[in-house]
Parts: C-alpha cells; structure tokens; sequence
C-alpha cells in the first residue's frame, strides 16, 4: 500500500475465518494500539481498492470474520 510509514503481513490461501485468527492475535498481542490494524483483500486490490479496511478494535474471532466476510461482500468482481 502506498503509504508512509505503513508495514504490511501477506496471507495466502486462508479463509476469513483462519485470517480472523491472525489478526485477532496481532491486534491483541503484538501492535501497540488496537485501532492499528488494518486489511485489505487480494480482491480488493485487484479492482482498484487503495485504502485498507480498520479491524474492529475489539471483539473475537467470529466479530472479526464477519468484518472481513463484509469486506469481501462488498467488493464487485468484474
């Protein structure tokens, strides 16, 4: 992503329910501030998308995945 200051981590071949996982435990034991996580989808990015979704800053795992299930659903596949 074209912004300063920013580091990403690539998932490959995951469901939302496996990347919910991850990013709960990122958010929750490794960045500094619970509202510093960020996502984005391959298929996002694909259709032009350029800014990252914020993860919920609270909740689990399934709070998570219905996050990144609406971030997926609301991408048109052209």
């Amino acid at each position: 992503m074209p912004k300063p200051d920013y580091a990403y981590i690539t998932l490959t071949d995951v469901t939302a329910g496996e990347a919910a996982v991850f990013a709960r435990w990122l958010r929750d034991s490794f960045v500094p501030a619970r509202d510093l996580v960020w996502f984005a989808s391959s298929l996002a990015v694909a259709n032009g998308e350029q800014d990252p979704w914020p993860l919920p800053a609270e909740g689990g795992d399934e709070d998570i995945t219905e996050e990144l299930r609406r971030h997926l659903d609301s991408v048109e596949v052209l």
